[in-house]
């Protein structure tokens, strides 16, 4: 919309110089019909529009070269004013139009049109077929959203055209996480509820913006719908980047089981640190203890045949998409009798168990974390019941929100071990009642 802005005044700063040119090669020649500025604008419109009256015509030499500029130019001007015009049209007026229509609907509004935002907005959608979707306008016009709103809008005048910031929501989604999280900040102060996709982790947030990344919604999608089996024990990390490093927090915080059973976390290429960052961790789950045990191994995974096949999963997590499916082929090859094999990537791929991908994860569940808060938040209050020193959960640091939501998560273990169903996926109302229920019988039976 600026470049066209800027086009648009360009060519009228070029039309009022041939303007002046005409006037000063006309004005004082002899039987000349333009005198004036006026005179030479009337010449120029009806030229550029071609209807040619003839009233007014130039007699001089330089005066008869402007005319034939001016006519040459009537097709290109014509042309680059209807198209400003439809830009103008179907760009701003008809979106904002749209948008005033439909002020009752819940609006949806994106910082970026790509690949993650239009699988979110299709997975919203299917929720909710009725609401409105904004993104900003794409620089390739073919890269357009079927059903959305492309207006570029920040939310401050947004809410102006809706007349309330009820009913809107905001996606941080760009490329730039930085942009994500002062935008989601913007929105906030604005009371519009936030979510932006960014890597930090801050331990207090105004009230509405919620911080999320594609690691963590992995890791979760990930040990929801790929638990631990009752013979799984033994675990290979190969790639341990941010994904995987989420996915082996995520995995120690639940993967929390019945007493006796230990479960062996063996990593490979800890490139993001994870050893450094949690040093106390790697000391206390160490194979001299009870608990679950952490090992980091320094030298290459391909020497390590006998952990290999012993192994019950193998997790391929680096960053690099390519690496997993390069390392993926090379176990196929030399170590066929490897545990099972999960490649990070995301995107599906045939004849592969694949985690990941952006339909399976990119979902208001994971993103939005609506029941998973709902039950993290329901667990802070049971706790302030019992607690000398409560504190409310608008109160809590990051780490210990995060610690409340890992408690939660860890509910799909605990229903599956009372249920006696480890492949159990989709846990629901119904699941948790079951597994309410066992808890009281076996409580009862332990007390008798």
């Amino acid at each position: 919309m600026k470049k066209n802005i800027r086009i648009l005044l360009a060519a009228l700063v070029i039309w009022l110089v041939l303007l002046l040119l005409l006037v000063s090669a006309e004005a004082h020649s002899p039987g000349a019909s333009i005198h004036s500025f006026w005179d030479a604008v009337w010449f120029s419109l009806i030229t550029i529009t071609t209807v040619g009256y003839g009233d007014l015509s130039p007699v001089t030499p330089f005066g008869r070269i402007l005319g034939l500029i001016f006519a040459f130019c009537s097709i290109c001007i014509l042309t680059a004013l209807i198209s400003l015009g439809m830009k103008l049209i179907g760009g701003q007026f008809l979106p904002r139009a749209r948008l005033r229509r439909k002020r009752e609907k819940t609006w949806y509004v994106f910082n970026a049109l790509n690949a993650d935002t239009r699988t979110l907005a299709r997975k919203l959608r299917e929720e909710e077929p009725d609401s409105i979707f904004l993104f900003p306008m794409p620089k390739d016009e073919e890269a357009r959203e079927p059903n959305a709103v492309l207006l570029d809008l920040p939310c401050s005048t947004l809410a102006s055209l809706r007349g309330s910031t009820d009913g809107m929501v905001f996606f941080g989604m760009s490329e730039d996480p930085w942009a994500n999280y002062t935008q989601g900040l913007e929105a906030a102060a604005l009371h519009i509820p936030a979510w932006s996709m960014t890597d930090l982790r801050l331990d207090k947030l105004p009230k509405g913006l919620h911080l999320f990344s594609r690691s963590e919604v992995i890791s979760r999608s990930y040990w929801q719908t790929n638990p631990l089996r009752q013979e799984e024990n033994e675990l290979v990390f190969i790639g341990c980047g941010n994904a995987g490093s989420a996915l082996l927090e995520r995995a120690l915080l639940t993967n929390v089981f019945e007493p006796g059973r230990r479960i062996y976390y063996h990593v490979f290429e800890d490139t993001a640190g994870f050893r450094e960052l949690h040093p106390a961790l790697v000391k206390a789950l160490t194979p001299d203890g009870d608990d679950d045990v952490l090992l980091f191994y320094d030298g290459s995974w391909a020497g390590q045949q006998p952990l290999l096949e012993k192994a019950d999963r193998i997790i391929l997590c680096a960053d690099s998409e390519q690496e997993n499916l390069r390392v993926c082929s090379e176990l196929s090859t030399w170590f066929p009798a490897a545990g099972a094999v999960h490649l990070l990537l995301s995107t599906t791929v045939p004849g592969l168990q694949t985690f990941g991908n952006r339909e399976s994860v990119l979902t208001p569940e994971f993103v939005m974390k609506d029941e998973l808060n709902r039950l993290a938040f329901r667990t802070n209050e049971i706790y302030n019941k019992n607690a000398a020193h409560p504190v409310a959960w608008s109160d809590l640091s990051d780490f210990l929100r995060q610690s409340n939501i890992a408690a939660a998560d860890h509910l799909s273990v605990k229903v599956r071990y009372l249920l006696d169903r480890d492949d159990l996926t989709a846990i629901g109302p119904k699941e948790y009642r079951q597994a309410y229920l066992r808890y009281l019988s076996l409580a009862a039976d332990h007390t008798d």
